[in-house]
């Protein structure tokens, strides 16, 4: 755990503006998870990233020098922490970025003119994660909601990628293509194959469509982001996986909510032992009324369980401190005009004996909480979703705030009396997600959803069906995913 203090200059002394938390995630390139310090950047009132690329951020952090070292990064990282003697005379250039950091620096012992202090200063350098001047040039197959809402909007404003096309088979839609978007449309996914000018791929089209379109993609040498779900099964996901690895290129699926703002949230909390240790979760989402068109149907992958499921399951694996041992779950028809399930419950089983229970649902007329956690030391509960995808659909989802009503409520004993606290949310950032595929592409950054993280999901969804099937629970088999 970091404490991110944003720092200025006031009367020529430095001042702290407010302290955040930010904390470590060794999955990230540079030690500390990317959300979190934007988030900090944005509330400390630095300019947040987006306006200055190719510039370096430079905020002042304080913390124990032994638990510093062990969070140092150097090299190609988009994130480097770096320690510095500093001289009285530097300290506002430092602050103002005038001093170039990269430089060697003199070692953090004391020298005449110090301030008689180590300033350890948190470098940012979003040009080496998001530089425009190679650009992946990207096409999105579909232009239905995912597509049209999500994956064009947000290709749009990664720095690191270039909308080359949309395919659509619409007549009408490819010529909003043309005339929205300003870009080119295709009515065949062989035009968008055979275009030299796109390197990526990214699959907006129904569920079942997923696997034969991604290994086609790679097939001809295409790098390809497949929305959620992966596939269909299993066995998909291993054909996908095995095309990629021989194709040599990269292959992610949307994820995205693992950058939802109560995710980041729990997340935060968990690491930070707030909570304690995860005893118990719940995660809900429900819809009332059946899914329409192909989202309807079970062999098209349809289905609130893999439509909704698939982002919570994610989000339940990514929180787990131990490998998964079992997948109980139970479907339930309602009676809706579908052939998917109308209430579904799945429940994982992990090795510390902590359980996580997935409840999605087609008929939620009044709505559960979205999170539901217990832990040793705490208990939390969280109403309503992320606000990203709302102000997404209005144009703008830079702007997503969310009512404090809807924030997350923790109770837990201090000092032996219970207490209840309502705590600000982490900033959640969908943007990360492509901006992170395009840094991947070029090999500025490790890629963030793997697709060998995924697998470990669709390996759920199949235990889920199975434990459908035959009303008992699924050993799941111990992987190094």
């Amino acid at each position: 755990m970091v404490s991110i203090v944003g720092s200025g200059v006031e009367d020529g002394n430095l001042f702290p503006r407010r302290q955040l938390t930010g904390t470590t995630d060794d999955d990230i390139p540079g030690g500390i998870d990317a959300a979190t310090l934007r988030a900090a950047i944005t509330q400390v009132g630095v300019p947040p990233p987006e306006s200055q690329i190719g510039k370096r951020i430079v905020i002042a952090v304080r913390d124990d020098p032994a638990q510093f070292d062990q969070l140092y990064r150097h090299g190609s990282c988009s994130v480097c922490w770096v320690e510095v003697d500093v001289h009285r005379d530097e300290e506002q250039e430092i602050l103002a970025g005038k001093i170039d950091l990269a430089l060697p620096l003199r070692p953090p012992a004391h020298c005449p003119g110090s301030t008689g202090q180590v300033l350890r200063i948190l470098m940012l350098n979003e040009s080496s994660l998001m530089s425009t001047d190679d650009p992946v040039g990207t096409a999105v197959v579909g232009f239905g909601f995912a597509g049209r809402c999500f994956h064009s909007y947000l290709v749009g404003l990664a720095p690191g990628l270039k909308l080359q096309g949309v395919v659509s088979s619409r007549a009408e839609a490819r010529q909003q293509i043309t005339d929205r978007l300003q870009t080119r449309a295709y009515e065949h996914f062989d035009e968008l194959l055979a275009d030299t000018r796109v390197e990526l791929v990214v699959l907006a089209t129904p569920n079942d469509l997923h696997a034969p379109q991604a290994i086609a993609a790679l097939k001809a040498g295409k790098h390809v982001v497949t929305d959620k779900p992966m596939c269909l099964d299993l066995a998909q996901a291993d054909a996908m996986i095995d095309a990629a690895n021989q194709a040599g290129r990269v292959l992610s699926v949307f994820q995205n909510r693992r950058w939802d703002s109560d995710y980041l949230t729990v997340k935060r909390l968990l690491q930070e032992q707030t909570l304690g240790k995860l005893v118990y979760a719940q995660l809900a989402w429900g819809q009332f009324g059946a899914p329409g068109s192909w989202r309807g149907e079970a062999e098209r992958g349809g289905g609130k369980f893999v439509d909704l499921g698939a982002h919570m399951i994610d989000q339940a694996l990514q929180l787990a401190s131990s490998p998964l041992q079992r997948v109980y779950a139970r479907f339930s028809d309602a009676g809706l005009p579908n052939d998917v399930e109308d209430h579904a419950h799945c429940i994982l089983s992990f090795a510390d004996g902590s359980d996580v229970h997935i409840v999605t649902s087609s008929l939620a007329r009044l709505q559960m909480p979205r999170w539901y956690v217990l832990g040793t030391e705490g208990a939390l509960e969280k109403h309503g979703v992320d606000p990203q995808e709302r102000f997404m659909i209005a144009g703008n989802i830079d702007a997503a705030t969310e009512d404090e009503s809807l924030w997350p409520r923790v109770s837990r004993a201090v000092a032996g009396q219970t207490t209840q606290m309502v705590v600000q949310p982490v900033a959640g950032r969908w943007r990360s997600y492509y901006e992170n595929v395009g840094a991947a592409i070029r090999g500025r950054a490790e890629l963030a959803v793997t697709a060998q993280s995924v697998r470990q999901v669709m390996a759920v969804l199949d235990a889920s069906r199975t434990s459908v099937r035959t009303g008992q629970s699924v050993e799941m088999a111990q992987t190094d995913d």
